[in-house]
């Protein structure tokens, strides 16, 4: 990784995504296992690169496709993810990559099931706790900050998280109920505060989160390794870190769905303050120079189904947009997924800065995305993981020529499945990686 330069705060955004992209096609801090993979590397990058500045590259580029389906062309049910089999997960990976050369790395993701067991997560469910051997995690909404707590939260977010919030998400934690008031006792921590560390609910809590980020170490160290592993052979990873809309972490963590979409109605000020506070506290990654400069962002409640439009433009879009262009400030590049249908939302995407952000659509109407935010942002998607799941190589060929036709034509798109292989087969997704590198190629 390379340093900031001394005028970084002076340059412009374009001038910042402009250096992030140089050293990141360079490969910048890459120890390449041969000279042979640093000229695929650039070339793959570079290839991203043309599109996110909405040029022509050589070809479509394929984005790495995650999932399930890695492991199990393997054998490896999705448990091994997440207990004691990690190190033949990741092998399974990089032998993914080997076999179909995407473009770019896939997504490494893998969990201490233990660590979460430890804790008493109850916001999950995964292979090995509560789920077959071979079921991806899922998530269990609840309402873990009630309808009467906003102004809790709203005063002092971070002692609300910490006593509140998280000895509910995770049940064996419930002495942080104990811990002091740091708003207030904190001022006077040399005397009565500080004694509440004495009490035994207090002290296992704490030895309890001690234990689960020892146990996380293993998989998050096999996660990096794979990372470095798949970067040296040529394959660059696409995304660095994740964010979310200010909303979303409302409505997704806090309140749940019900919890929110009645808010809306009962308490509509207390769910725009929420929104304005968690916007205030999202950190502005700063990236050092030479890793990718994108940034994942799964979007979960605003799309065209869970919300009206009227209810879009009042309290999901305004804090969205204003995180996204804080990160645009920085020559990040934030890349919203905007999973279901985005079609109803796709003019206001063009409310941002030109080639400032990359969409990521799951369900949205492609040729409307083109049409609306061809010549303004990139745009990546979004073969059916239902036609990849179920349908033929010929009807997958299909589609991946609809799209580079459409959505490729002028350059400004990247291909990929609408969301990661789960439940995919090996000769549909063979015949979407092969197909778009033989018909992909700009003429």
């Amino acid at each position: 990784m390379s340093d900031k330069p001394e005028n970084w705060n002076s340059l412009t955004p374009e001038q910042k995504r402009s250096l992030r992209l140089d050293a990141w096609v360079r490969g910048d801090g890459i120890e390449f296992v041969d000279g042979d993979a640093r000229k695929k590397y650039q070339e793959r990058a570079g290839r991203f690169r043309a599109a996110l500045e909405l040029r022509v590259p050589d070809r479509v580029p394929i984005a790495g496709l995650g999932g399930a389906f890695l492991y199990r062309r393997k054998g490896i049910p999705q448990k091994a993810t997440m207990y004691d089999r990690w190190a033949e997960a990741a092998e399974a990976v990089v032998q993914f990559h080997k076999d179909f050369e995407p473009d770019s790395a896939a997504a490494t993701f893998m969990m201490s099931g233990p660590a979460m067991e430890l804790l008493g997560q109850t916001s999950l469910k995964w292979a090995g706790c509560g789920l077959p051997d071979d079921v991806q995690y899922q998530y269990v909404e609840q309402e873990y900050m009630k309808r009467d707590e906003y102004d809790h939260f709203l005063l002092d977010p971070s002692d609300y998280v910490l006593r509140r919030f998280m000895p509910r998400m995770y049940s064996s934690l419930k002495g942080l109920e104990k811990m002091p008031t740091f708003s207030f006792d904190g001022i006077d921590i040399g005397n009565t505060a500080i004694r509440k560390f004495l009490d035994p609910d207090v002290m296992g809590a704490i030895e309890l989160m001690r234990k689960a980020a020892e146990l996380s170490n293993l998989p998050g160290k096999v996660t990096m390794d794979t990372v470095a592993r798949l970067t040296a052979m040529g394959f660059p990873m696409f995304y660095t870190g994740f964010g979310a809309a200010p909303f979303d972490v409302l409505g997704d963590t806090l309140r749940g769905t019900r919890g929110i979409m009645m808010d809306l109605y009962r308490c509509p000020e207390k769910v725009l303050a929420a929104c304005e506070k968690i916007l205030e506290l999202t950190p502005i990654p700063d990236l050092p120079l030479g890793v990718p400069p994108l940034i994942m962002m799964p979007l979960h409640k605003g799309d065209d189904t869970h919300i009206s439009l009227k209810q879009f433009e009042k309290f999901y879009w305004p804090t969205f947009k204003e995180l996204l262009v804080r990160m645009a400030n920085e020559g990040l590049i934030p890349a919203p997924f905007a999973e279901g249908v985005y079609t109803q939302r796709l003019p206001y995407l063009t409310e941002l800065p030109e080639k400032s952000v990359l969409w990521f659509f799951d369900r949205t109407d492609m040729h409307k995305a083109k049409d609306i935010l061809g010549g303004h942002s990139p745009i990546k998607g979004n073969v059916p993981i239902t036609m990849i799941a179920t349908g033929t190589p010929e009807q997958v060929k299909a589609c991946c020529k609809d799209l580079i036709d459409y959505c490729g034509k002028g350059g400004g798109y990247i291909l990929c499945s609408g969301t990661q292989l789960d439940d995919a087969k090996e000769e549909t997704v063979r015949a979407l990686v092969d197909f778009t590198k033989e018909y992909g190629v700009y003429k």
